[in-house]
């Protein structure tokens, strides 16, 4: 177990993480499954309830090639990046093959119907729960839904750290095993987003791909990524220090 500024993370490669997580749903287990970037990591220092869902996340997932950074200026050396579509579509895969039944929250409700189609068209064998968009003011509706039905995945994609807190909140009213937060990857998969080529992602500078795309939307979070990074160097020479 590898400690990145007091958050665990386990030393797995993208199978291994995947296995850890058939293992919780084979064991019946309840679980929060958390990706983790750079950007999530400096949120935290400020919000103490974003701090207590990672401290207590059962697996978090080095999402973010800054993850690995740190890790190897550190001395922690993770395996490798996990990103959380990757393991999105490996869990509906194995879901798939297992006829698990998952519900979808989160995106807009066109891209929503998108993801729908492309799960019953690919992944017949998935029994969908249910869905509802993630453009709701009052949680009453889909916590209805959601309370009265009882399902093995719980899909989260409100953008961080809003899909963390919906999780946290109602954790113990749904009845499922895996809850995880993942982001954009409704966008992605229905589509409407398409990821950097693989050589850039395998290079680690999916974040400048994404920012040529989207300078003014991806611009703040170019600065947390550089406040990051200081901390991390910060914390190295503390380290050599000691």
């Amino acid at each position: 177990m590898k400690s990145l500024f007091g958050y665990r993370l386990e030393n797995l490669d993208f199978n291994g993480a995947k296995n850890r997580i058939v293992e919780f749903i084979k064991e019946n287990k309840k679980v929060v499954i958390t990706p983790i970037n750079p950007e999530k990591i400096i949120k935290s220092f400020k919000d103490y309830k974003l701090r207590e869902i990672l401290l207590k996340s059962d697996l978090l997932l080095p999402d973010g090639y800054g993850i690995i950074f740190a890790s190897k200026i550190l001395g922690i050396h993770l395996k490798e990046r996990i990103t959380g579509i990757d393991m999105f579509e490996a869990l509906l895969d194995y879901a798939n093959k297992e006829e698990l039944s998952i519900y979808f929250l989160g995106t807009q409700e066109e891209i929503l119907e998108k993801v729908i189609e492309r799960v019953k068209k690919e992944y017949s064998k998935i029994k969908i729960a249910g869905f509802h968009n993630g453009f709701f003011k009052d949680n009453g509706e889909v916590l209805n839904d959601l309370k009265n039905k009882s399902f093995d995945i719980l899909f989260v994609a409100m953008g961080s750290p809003k899909q963390e807190f919906f999780i946290f909140d109602n954790f113990d009213k749904i009845d499922a095993k895996v809850f995880m937060g993942v982001g954009g990857s409704f966008d992605v998969f229905s589509g409407k987003f398409k990821r950097a080529p693989y050589l850039v992602r395998k290079s680690g500078l999916e974040w400048l791909y994404r920012f040529i795309l989207e300078p003014k939307k991806r611009f703040p979070r170019i600065v947390q990524l550089f406040k990051f990074i200081l901390l991390v160097i910060k914390e190295r020479f503390k380290i050599g220090k000691g």
